[in-house]
């Protein structure tokens, strides 16, 4: 799938993000309150697992291919993730998953003007798989945008694909969108 010549934008993206430094205690915001055990699981009823994430990708050089073959100016990130995965499992044997994440003080530095950016990276998805198959979708967005001189530079992906219960892909669609101004 990332083999096509389009894909290259997303591989950039996920190999920044997958030499970012992961800290090892799940992390939460503040002034989210703790969820109330009932809302966690109940005889005989649904079970929920959450885990979060915090990750450093200070250090992190990220760009993005544009639509016509161009690629941006290499910027070096500062700042951190925020990455949550929840699963549900119902009581009849399905799974139901999603994530987001978020940019938590992340803003970038051109490696060669210098020029300070503005950061946007999200990341949410989310799936769903009983015995008859699994269905998800997935929507990534960088943006990267020059302080001084407004240069933006935008990566959107957004996906859907559905599996049936004996493993073939039957839905695999996925949507690039590169902007660069």
């Amino acid at each position: 799938m990332l083999s096509r010549p389009s894909r290259i934008p997303l591989l950039v993206a996920v190999l920044a993000l997958a030499a970012c430094e992961r800290s090892s205690t799940p992390t939460a915001p503040a002034t989210v309150a703790p969820i109330p055990t009932a809302a966690q699981s109940s005889a005989g009823g649904a079970e929920r697992s959450v885990d979060e994430w915090l990750y450093d990708v200070a250090g992190s050089l990220i760009g993005v291919e544009c639509a016509d073959g161009r690629l941006s100016e290499l910027v070096e990130l500062e700042g951190q993730i925020f990455e949550r995965f929840t699963v549900v499992a119902n009581p009849a044997g399905g799974y139901h998953a999603v994530y987001h994440t978020m940019p938590i003080g992340l803003q970038g530095r051109g490696a060669e003007s210098g020029e300070e950016f503005r950061v946007k990276w999200n990341d949410h998805g989310s799936w769903g798989q009983t015995t008859m198959g699994l269905v998800g979708t997935y929507r990534q967005v960088l943006k990267l945008v020059g302080s001084t001189s407004g240069r933006s530079f935008s990566l959107i992906v957004r996906g859907h694909y559905t599996i049936n219960a004996n493993g073939e892909i039957v839905v695999d669609r996925e949507k690039l969108a590169a902007d660069c101004d």
